[in-house]
């Protein structure tokens, strides 16, 4: 069966390397459940679909889900749907879903945000993304690539940095380092859920400018919220670790 040419407007690079494939099929481990996004030739699925109770592959590219389907046809356990990922409701899924897969780059952030919102319904998520990527979501403070994404992803999920995955273990190659990161939902917040919307805000703008220090960014907030939380105006956002953000959140009122 002749195998679909990669699709490049849908960022599509093939993993074709056996020993790397097994370590990450080794690192997802068993599932009841697993859910695996942009499954593209079955290079994981077909070793997820034998340590998975259930499995469903989520492709868009209806040629490959198409492929699939006739490869796992006498397979019960696995459910191939051609489907946007991005507009997948997973919260229809039973609670302690897993999530994995080798993420498109030009949707994985988008795709990381939309999870997390979930996070109550996930078990955990083993996904490969662009290193730049999963640097950003492990990125501690004064690090140059924290930025938004770090304090949100690190005050909702532990975030785990597996392996990289070097380009030449992909068909075609792309040009930049993947990195296998975990994503595990934590049992308790520092701040209730229906207030994350307004914390999100709060770190946003924060970020806006990362030259300007938090007083420019944030100018709304007054001299005495920062004397009583300790947090020097002067300092940039990238320098806050995710505690500070969370007391600047409760003390300000500012901006909810």
């Amino acid at each position: 069966m002749a195998l679909p040419p990669p699709r490049k407007r849908l960022g599509q690079h093939f993993l074709t390397d056996p020993a790397k494939i097994e370590e990450i099929v080794a690192a997802i481990g068993p599932s009841d459940t697993l859910v695996e996004i942009g499954p593209g030739r079955g290079a994981l699925t077909h070793p997820l679909a034998g340590q998975a109770k259930r499995l469903i592959a989520i492709e868009k590219d209806s040629d490959l889900a198409a492929r699939l389907e006739r490869q796992f046809a006498d397979n019960p356990g696995v459910t191939i749907r051609c489907a946007d990922a991005l507009h997948e409701d997973l919260s229809v899924y039973p609670k302690g879903l897993r999530l994995a897969g080798n993420l498109p780059y030009n949707v994985a952030t988008a795709l990381l945000r939309r999870w997390m919102e979930l996070r109550t319904h996930l078990s955990d998520l083993t996904v490969m993304v662009q290193r730049e990527v999963a640097q950003r979501l492990a990125a501690p403070p004064d690090d140059p690539s924290r930025g938004q994404l770090s304090v949100v992803a690190q005050l909702l999920m532990q975030v785990e940095m597996l392996l990289d995955v070097e380009p030449e273990c992909f068909d075609p190659p792309p040009k930049v380092v993947s990195t296998v990161v975990r994503l595990v939902p934590k049992e308790s917040l520092p701040i209730e859920e229906e207030e994350r919307k307004d914390f999100t805000r709060l770190v946003r703008r924060a970020f806006a400018s990362r030259r300007k220090t938090l007083r420019n960014n944030l100018p709304e907030i007054p001299d005495r919220t920062w004397t009583e939380t300790n947090i020097d105006p002067q300092r940039r956002a990238e320098s806050l670790s995710g505690e500070e953000f969370v007391r600047l959140f409760q003390v300000s009122g500012a901006l909810r």
